[in-house]
């Protein structure tokens, strides 16, 4: 039976790269732990760079003493309204706290506020990493109109690769199915070239860092 023109098409690009001599030079991995070489990086205080960066992006950074305070702030930013949260650790915090939380994905069809942790902060873009082993599902960081971050400062790394770092030192050969790198609210400017805030996820962004 004769092959159609698709199925040579297919043989011909397969068997071309068959035989493309394998390059050494693409043999091994380099990780990047630094982007020092590529970047201007960030000097000083990294709790204070990260906070003027994340500023920069429209997000809204503010320092507290303790997690005490930060519960105080969150309690004030939420109001009356009932949060979106399934982080373990936190869910703890709010239960002490008498703090209104809902667990169920399909809250988040609903949800004003939702409260997560984070992997790491990244201080010359204003980045904050989560990943999917801290929170079930992506609602929680885009479906809710205010996300809330509760960090810490030692967190703060100076860039992206340094981030990435931390989390596969902290997961090893069981890295999560997927880390998100989140700067800023979610933004558009594709209608009339007008910057929108909240157009494909949270309008607001609060990143609360116990120092």
């Amino acid at each position: 039976m004769s092959k159609s023109i698709s199925e040579k098409n297919r043989d011909l690009i397969l068997g071309d790269l068959a035989s493309v001599e394998k390059n050494p030079q693409y043999d091994t991995y380099e990780k990047l732990v630094s982007t020092k070489d590529y970047f201007v990086q960030p000097e000083g205080d990294l709790c204070e760079v990260y906070c003027e960066k994340l500023k920069i992006v429209a997000g809204k950074p503010e320092v507290v003493e303790s997690v005490d305070a930060a519960i105080v702030r969150i309690k004030e930013i939420i109001g009356e309204e009932v949060l979106l949260c399934n982080n373990k650790d936190l869910l703890q915090i709010l239960e002490k706290n008498s703090i209104p939380y809902n667990t169920d994905s399909e809250y988040a069809r609903v949800a004003k506020f939702s409260l997560t942790t984070c992997e790491a902060l990244a201080a010359r873009t204003g980045s904050i990493f989560v990943s999917s082993a801290q929170i079930e599902g992506r609602r929680l960081i885009s479906a809710a109109e205010t996300h809330i971050v509760l960090a810490y400062a030692n967190q703060i790394c100076p860039d992206l690769a340094e981030c990435i770092d931390v989390i596969e030192g902290k997961y090893g050969n069981k890295f999560p199915s997927q880390v998100t790198a989140i700067t800023g609210p979610s933004r558009t400017s594709d209608i009339e070239k007008t910057l929108v805030l909240g157009a494909h996820g949270p309008k607001n962004l609060y990143v609360l860092i116990v120092k």
